[in-house]
């Protein structure tokens, strides 16, 4: 018995490997947007990143971490032009990589700037960036990961921290987004940030 569910993964993962890239981008990378080459080719392997993470995801043994990717994603999106400047309530959850699924607890992040810029504010690594309306019906972020003890950090100033993704708003209600972040550079095949207004 032991042996099937790692049966289960290898082919899981063989699934998400072999299943072909979508050929149009979760959403297009705008020209306002100066990304690099290196990031270029993580968002062309967007729709690939999310159906290995996700796929990954399926093996883990925690039922309410699954139960919250599913209500991420099981509604489907919400065309959206704009993020609502704000605060916001948010979480990162890391599909696939080094474990199959780690949620982790609820920090502090905010949308300012005419929903042009988001931040992560607390909790030992956070982000920052931009946001850009993209075809698709969700918003291109690009932005750089930083520690607590430090300032937040532009795109490209050191690529090991850039990070590229979409966001979408998840349909339905309670309002919800997710960022989702493709092949990030530690730990994990594809992140997912879970957004909530707070009232």
């Amino acid at each position: 018995m032991r042996n099937i569910p790692a049966r289960r993964f290898a082919a899981l993962l063989l699934a998400a490997v072999l299943m072909p890239v979508v050929s149009t981008l979760a959403c297009q990378v705008p020209d306002a947007a100066p990304i690099t080459p290196f990031d270029g080719v993580r968002m062309t392997g967007f729709e690939a990143a999310r159906s290995r993470g996700l796929a990954e995801a399926l093996l883990s043994d925690n039922a309410a971490d699954r139960a919250l990717v599913s209500t991420l994603f099981a509604p489907g999106e919400t065309p959206i032009s704009q993020m609502p400047d704000g605060n916001y309530r948010c979480r990162t959850i890391k599909l696939g990589g080094l474990l199959p699924l780690t949620t982790y607890t609820q920090f502090a992040c905010t949308v300012s700037n005419a929903g042009t810029r988001i931040e992560k504010l607390t909790g030992s690594q956070r982000f920052s960036g931009n946001l850009l309306p993209s075809d698709g019906g969700g918003l291109f972020y690009w932005g750089a990961l930083h520690y607590g003890d430090e300032t937040a950090m532009d795109y490209s100033a050191d690529p090991e921290r850039s990070q590229v993704g979409c966001l979408y708003k998840v349909a339905g209600k309670p309002v919800r987004y997710r960022l989702e972040l493709p092949f990030p550079r530690f730990e994990s095949t594809h992140d997912v940030i879970e957004l909530v207004p707070t009232r």
